[in-house]
């Protein structure tokens, strides 16, 4: 017999509330910070052990626990989601290596990929008409974050000396992989 865990079903909001008999508007609040497990055309889709993970949040906690990137998500984006489901892997990975200096290879070598996020977050925003200052700030928010989160994966001690690096890595130019 199939453990209900095992099995990779997508499932809409109006399904699950469905399944769960829940109140839509219910799931649609526990799920506003949850990003898709995978998408149905162009609607987002979640795991059934998503969906109750995201419920056993309380609402009050809900508010608080999302993070820049987000709270100021500009709308599902397939794009976005992919490049920060490989940032969040990369970063256990980079978390998970007992290297030091290892670490600090795989930091420097993410860099490439924050640097496509932030141009790709930031064109997604034109596309939407996101007023350009609000767009610019949000994004200065989200990169700040990712790079904490990189910083303390390597668990690089020395801030300046880790922004320095990484901002000279996120000068590489993606077309021809030459320094710009």
């Amino acid at each position: 017999m199939t453990d209900i865990n095992e099995v990779k079903i997508l499932l809409s909001i109006n399904r699950a509330a469905d399944l769960l008999e829940k109140d839509r508007a219910t799931l649609v609040r526990a799920l506003r910070h949850t990003r898709p497990n995978g998408y149905q055309g162009e609607q987002p889709r979640w795991m059934l052990q998503t969906i109750v993970d995201a419920l056993a949040v309380k609402p009050s906690e809900r508010r608080e626990t999302g993070r820049y990137r987000d709270r100021y998500r500009l709308r599902a984006s397939k794009a976005l989601d992919a490049l920060l489901a490989e940032f969040e892997e990369l970063v256990v990975q980079i978390g998970d290596e007992t290297s030091p200096d290892k670490r600090r290879q795989m930091a420097l070598a993410l860099a490439p990929l924050l640097d496509e996020f932030q141009t790709t977050y930031q064109g997604v925003g034109r596309a939407l008409r996101v007023d350009p200052d609000v767009l610019g700030a949000r994004a200065d928010l989200i990169a700040s974050e990712m790079l904490d989160e990189v910083a303390e994966a390597a668990q690089w001690g020395d801030r300046g000396g880790f922004f320095a690096e990484m901002v000279a890595a996120m000068q590489v130019h993606a077309d021809d992989g030459e320094a710009v």
